[in-house]
Order: structure tokens, then C-alpha cells, then sequence
């Protein structure tokens, strides 16, 4: 069920803007998808699809998202278009309440999904596109999901009516999901109250044979054994083309609505309902919590890998949020894991405490193997209703080249400092003695050399790569991985271990010398428990290298990443390649 907008916002952490030793600012913003005319509105839970069925206007992005005005004026649904992979956006159209009597023009119109036809449905071709949302009275005496057509890629709406009616809170609907199953058949599933008390909320689905103009009958997927729990907000998706579909949900009446996941051979048929499946936790103990998305994000030809997002993101040990809260997608291969996390493409704000911010984000795979592209409600200032932004990155994918210029810092999150792109360059300007660093990949990635150019732009100190970094945070040591850097005061190249602590492995004089102000390539290859490293003047010269082995292999995965220690430094043409 929709959560009530102040009580999630309660919670909210504000952003520190300070550079030294706060929480990290300089993650990409994302491109903004709609920006409020007014402060009277609200917004929240955006969709997008990429129409593949539309002839010439085939590629053009589509967007939605819950709209309504505090004042309690008839709402409506905004549908954005674009047509250069989201750089800019326009409005397409307007789809207003279509239908009258008491209680009509509705003030509150949740939860949209946009969904395009792959293949004729009933009678309707290929493109043919619907639209559903919850439609709820002022006096939220009824909760109704009404559905709408496009047979013109989105310009026009058609009314086509009532699917499901609920009741008021504690009795509704919510949160309807288009899909196909295996049979190409049209499904439904949506968070269901309607058998409370016996079970507070269900997850539910109904099925159309025929282009979504008739339903069948509702069928239960997920409802807990205990009548308290809470699953809700489905979404769902499939393993490529021929693989298993995977629903992913949020169990309130756990710790922070935490999410889980259940399989299905044919997207129709779970396990039994009583089952709650598997709450997906990453190696160095992270969770996710509050109003899911999963998606299946393409890596190669036959490859690929499942992402799950949620608002939030806890700890396992005392449930508080961590680091990445906000700014983290989980990955794997398969519902049981094991689970890694990878940086969000972009860093939603929370800044505004009337922003519901990240609220049900959506994912998609958008191009080429391994770009993903995240679109939420977030913050865009510090008092406001929320925006809705959206933006790409490549995500978990090896090999890796940066792409700064191109990309900004999309898909790094930061850990202290004051980070920014200058033409192709990762500047971090702050410095002092807060090891600040920049982390990308994935904490599920293992032997791989992690290569970049680095100069110090202070008068002293170090700086350098990190690899298999896994539960960071702010402070000079202040994760799990090692570290390669060279130094300008004691003039030496050194490998490291870092766990909250700080262990040298293995130091060697640099060859020639290494000053400040000057460009230096330096290459990082983990391989099991050998570490090995190499630094060379960008310009050419000669070559400075060490080894060692970690007899305990304290680290066997986890993100890439720059750091540096009591000085500023700048970084480039970051690149990264998988071992054998």
C-alpha cells in the first residue's frame, strides 16, 4: 500500500553540502525529467518506456509519473517524451479523470505504468500502448485502477474503464504491473487489502486474454502466513527472453519494509503463497528497503544480470542505513545470489523534506550490453516538491574505460571530499587528511587490473587506485580492499591492505622520482591473493614496480576505485579489465 507521504518523510536525511568529512555530494544528479510549475505539486513514482513498436518513432523515450496538487484541484497524468536518449523532455499529453459523478474529477491519481505491446494482444497490433493508475476521491472513499489506450504512440488517451475497485485505506488496491507471462498472455499484479483482517495485504494478479479489454479472476501470489505482514508493491520481470520471471516485493511488518523476491517458471505460477521468498543481503551486509523495481539488464549476447533497487538501503547489523543509501542498485545472476552492489547510475536527493525522494524508482536496460537507466522523484532544492530525474550508466559491466567528459560521474559514488569533472578529469579539490575516494564496479567483481592516470595537485601527500572495496565510508581507511598509491614525501610505491585500519604490504623506492603537478599511469592487478602494482611518468620513463602476496587473501571482491591521503589529486582515463 502507498505509505503515508509525511511518516516516510520523517525519516529523511538531509544532504550535507560541506565538502571535509560530511557525506558525499558530488555523485551525478541525473537529468532532469519534469521540474514542478508550482509548488502546489506533488510528484512522485515515475515510468518510462522505450517505444520498440512505433515505426519512425521507434527509440522515443515515454514518462509518467504520480501527480497531484496539494490544494486538492484535479489531478492528472503527465506523459514526457524524448527524443534524444533523455537529454531534454517535452510534454506529449495530458491524461485527466475520464470519468464524472460524485467524487469525479479525482484529486490524487497514483501509481501509473506505461506498457507498449511486443506482438498483437485481443485485437489490438504491435505498439498498441496502455495506461493504468489508481485513481483515488478526496475523501479516499474507493481506491479504482482505470485504464487508458494509445493508438498513436502515446499522443492521444482513450478511456477504456474500471479494472479492479478496492476500498478506502485498509481496504484498497495499489500499485498495478503490466506484464507477459510465458504464454503471452497480459498480466496484472498489484498489492491487495481487500481479505484484511485475515491478511493486511496480499500480492495478487489478474489475467487478459485479450488485449487487456476483459480480466479474470484475481490469483494469489504472495500473503503471508502472519496477518500483519504487508507484501506489496510488486514488480516483475523476465531472465532474458526463454528464462525464469522473478517478482520482487516489500514485506511491512519486517524491518523497513525490507524487499524480497520470489521465481516463477512461467509468470504466472509461484511457490505457494504463504512463502516469502528471498530477502536478497550483499556480501559486506547490505539490504534493501521500501517499494522495489527489478529488471533483467542484458551484459552480452547470452548473458545477463538481474538489478534490483529500492528506496532505501540498510545494514544487517542494526538496520540503520549505510553509505550507499539512496545511490546503490543490487546485482546478481540468480534470485538465491550471491548479491553485490554496484553504484546507482545517478544519486537521488532527499534535501526536501516534502520530497518522498527515490520512491519506487524505476530501471530499465537502455542501449548497448550493461547500460541501465534509473529515473525517481528526487530533491531539487532544499524545501520543494520533488522533480523527477533520470539518467544512464553502465552498471557492474568489466571491461571498464571512463568516460568523464561524456558521462560526468555517472555510476561513481564519492566518500568524503569535493569531487568534480573538469573536461575529462575527476578533480577532488578538498583533500586534507579524510583519505576522500570515488568508487565504481561492483563488490562482486574478483581478479581484474584497475589502471589510471594520476597526479597530485598538492604540495605533498599520496594518492592512487583501490581495488575489491567492499562496506566504505567516510574516514582515511574507512572500508575493505586494498590500495596502490604512490607517495611524493617518502617517494615510494606502496601496496596496502585498509579495514578500518591501515596495514602496508609491500613498498619500493619510485624510479626517478615522483613530484606533484605531474601525471603518472598506475596500474593495480589483483589475482588471487598476489597483488601487484606499477607506476610510469604518463610522458614515458621508466617503470617502478611491486608484489606481494596477502597470505590470508583478506579481500577476493569488491569495487574499483581512486583515493588519495593528506593532499588534493585529479584522475583520468580510468580503466578496467577483467582477469583470466
Amino acid at each position: 500500500m502507498r505509505k503515508p507521504r509525511l511518516l516516510v518523510l520523517a525519516a529523511a536525511v538531509v544532504v550535507s553540502v560541506t565538502c571535509l568529512g560530511g557525506a558525499a555530494t558530488a555523485d551525478s544528479a541525473g537529468e532532469r525529467m519534469y521540474t514542478p510549475t508550482t509548488p502546489n505539486e506533488s510528484n512522485a513514482y515515475a515510468r518510462v518506456i522505450r517505444l520498440q513498436h512505433a515505426g519512425e518513432l521507434n527509440g522515443r523515450l515515454l514518462a509518467t509519473f504520480e501527480h497531484w496538487y496539494d490544494d486538492g484541484s484535479p489531478a492528472e497524468f503527465i506523459i514526457r517524451a524524448s527524443d534524444d536518449d533523455g537529454a531534454t523532455w517535452s510534454t506529449l499529453a495530458t491524461v485527466p479523470d475520464a470519468q464524472t459523478g460524485p467524487g469525479h474529477p479525482v484529486s490524487r491519481m497514483w501509481q501509473p505504468f506505461l506498457f507498449e505491446f511486443p506482438r498483437k494482444l485481443g485485437g489490438y497490433p504491435a505498439g498498441t500502448l496502455l495506461l493504468v493508475g489508481n485513481t483515488v476521491p478526496a475523501d479516499a472513499a474507493v481506491t479504482e485502477f482505470f485504464l487508458w489506450r494509445s493508438t498513436d504512440h502515446g499522443s492521444t488517451w482513450d478511456p477504456v474503464g474500471v479494472l479492479q475497485r478496492g476500498g478506502t485505506f485498509g481496504r484498497g488496491i495499489w500499485e498495478p504491473f503490466l506484464t507477459l507471462d510465458a504464454r503471452d498472455r497480459l498480466l496484472m499484479y498489484f498489492a491487495d487489502e481487500r481479505d484484511a483482517p485475515r491478511h493486511s495485504q496480499m500480492i495478487v494478479h489478474v489475467v487478459s486474454t485479450d488485449g487487456g479489454d476483459t480480466w479474470g479472476p484475481v490469483v494469489r501470489d504472495v500473503a503471508s502466513a502472519v496477518a500483519a505482514d504487508r507484501p506489496g508493491m510488486p514488480t516483475v520481470t523476465r531472465m532474458g527472453p526463454n528464462g525464469k520471471f522473478v517478482l520482487a516485493y516489500e514485506v511491512c511488518g519486517r524491518p523497513h519494509c525490507e524487499i524480497r523476491l520470489k521465481e516463477s517458471a512461467d509468470g504466472s505460477r509461484w511457490s505457494k503463497p504463504e512463502d516469502l521468498g528471498v530477502r536478497p543481503e550483499t556480501s559486506d551486509g547490505r539490504y534493501l528497503g521500501h517499494s522495489p523495481y527489478v529488471t533483467w539488464l542484458p551484459t552480452g549476447p547470452k548473458s545477463g544480470q538481474l538489478v534490483l533497487a529500492g528506496q532505501r538501503v540498510f545494514s544487517v547489523v542494526g538496520d540503520g542505513t549505510v553509505g550507499e543509501d539512496y545511490r546503490a542498485v543490487f546485482l546478481s545472476d540468480r534470485v538465491q545470489g550471491p548479491w553485490s552492489w554496484a553504484p546507482a547510475p545517478w544519486r537521488v536527493s532527499n534535501a526536501s523534506s516534502r520530497c518522498n525522494a527515490n520512491y519506487s524508482p524505476h530501471l530499465m536496460a537502455d542501449g548497448p550490453p550493461g547500460l541501465l537507466r534509473l529515473t525517481a522523484p528526487t530533491s531539487l532544492d532544499s524545501s520543494g516538491p520533488c522533480g523527477e530525474a533520470t539518467g544512464t550508466a553502465f552498471v557492474g559491466l568489466l571491461p571498464y574505460s571512463s568516460d568523464f567528459a561524456g558521462k560526468g560521474e555517472a555510476g561513481w559514488n564519492t566518500y568524503g571530499g569535493c569531487w568534480a569533472v573538469e573536461g575529462d578529469v575527476y578533480v577532488e579539490s578538498c583533500g586534507g587528511g579524510i583519505g576522500a575516494k570515488a568508487l565504481t564496479g561492483s563488490t562482486g567483481w574478483r581478479d581484474y587490473t584497475v589502471s589510471a592516470d594520476v597526479q597530485i595537485t598538492s604540495s605533498g601527500g599520496n594518492a592512487g587506485v583501490l581495488a575489491r572495496v567492499t562496506d566504505p565510508g567516510v574516514g582515511a581507511d574507512s572500508h575493505h580492499g586494498y590500495h596502490a598509491f604512490f607517495d611524493v614525501n617518502t617517494q615510494q610505491l606502496v601496496i596496502a591492505r585498509q579495514e578500518y585500519a591501515y596495514v602496508p604490504l609491500a613498498s619500493v623506492p619510485i624510479v626517478g622520482g615522483a613530484r606533484s603537478g605531474e601525471w603518472y599511469r598506475l596500474t593495480f592487478t589483483v589475482d588471487g591473493s598476489k597483488l601487484s602494482a606499477s607506476l610510469t611518468p604518463a610522458g614515458g620513463g621508466e617503470v617502478t614496480k611491486v608484489s606481494v602476496t596477502d597470505p590470508y587473501d583478506s579481500f577476493p571482491h569488491g569495487l574499483v576505485g581512486l583515493r588519495h591521503h593528506a593532499g588534493t589529486a585529479s584522475y583520468r582515463n580510468v580503466t578496467v579489465t577483467p582477469g583470466r
